[in-house]
């Protein structure tokens, strides 16, 4: 494969990660909608068992081609800068594998409390495990905030197309680690949704720009 079609690749998964987890979402269904044992009981009591789980796989998938994407950034700008130590892509990488792992920690949370609950455990005791599901979601912001921001300020360094997606990437940094942290403080506020779905539309913006303009390995100028 050229070097443009292994760029494209990478690319690519960045695309689809944002495809793969919102099937993910519609085949597991929406969470509670209230922190309440009503809203867990009314939740589990419309979804099976089988359903939440292949939305739930489906959604790390998601999470992991994401996790590709972010090594293909980590590896374009090594490639474009060579001669520097480029720690903050480094950061930035970190950021993006620690963010995954605790989405997949709250992946599992969601399966957990669907699969006590059909057992016959008490919706306030799952409860638990619902808010505890949420709150790894928003403490996950401080994560993808700063993969944004390391991989953000590294692509300033890049091209005058990459540098508007590294500008883009800090804009949306700062916009996610604020969301996160409202939304942490109130599980309840739709602000965290605000920012997942602005973290949402970067990657799928930058992956289509990177698809149509691969970057060429050892060039900080696409194809």
């Amino acid at each position: 494969m050229s070097g443009a079609s292994v760029s494209r690749v990478g690319a690519s998964a960045g695309i689809l990660s944002v495809v793969v987890t919102f099937v993910g979402f519609g085949v597991h269904g929406g969470l509670p909608p209230a922190t309440t044992a009503d809203a867990v009981r009314s939740y589990v009591g419309a979804a099976s068992a089988s359903q939440t789980g292949i939305g739930n796989y489906l959604e790390l998938l998601g999470y992991s081609l994401f996790l590709v994407f972010a090594g293909f950034l980590y590896a374009v700008v090594r490639e474009a800068k060579p001669d520097r130590p480029n720690w903050l892509a480094t950061v930035g990488f970190a950021g993006a594998v620690a963010y995954v792992a605790v989405s997949a920690v709250a992946i599992a949370g969601q399966q957990t409390m669907v699969e006590w609950a059909k057992s016959g455990a008490d919706a306030r005791t799952v409860l638990g495990i619902y808010v505890f599901d949420g709150e790894a979601f928003t403490l996950s912001f401080e994560l993808a905030a700063l993969f944004l921001a390391g991989v953000g300020v590294t692509l300033l360094g890049l091209s005058r197309p990459l540098r508007l997606i590294g500008i883009a990437a800090i804009v949306t940094a700062a916009i996610v680690f604020v969301s996160g942290l409202i939304g942490s403080s109130s599980i309840e506020s739709d602000i965290s949704q605000v920012g997942f779905m602005l973290f949402i539309l970067w990657t799928l913006a930058a992956g289509i720009y990177l698809v149509i303009r691969p970057p060429l390995p050892g060039r900080a100028e696409p194809a």
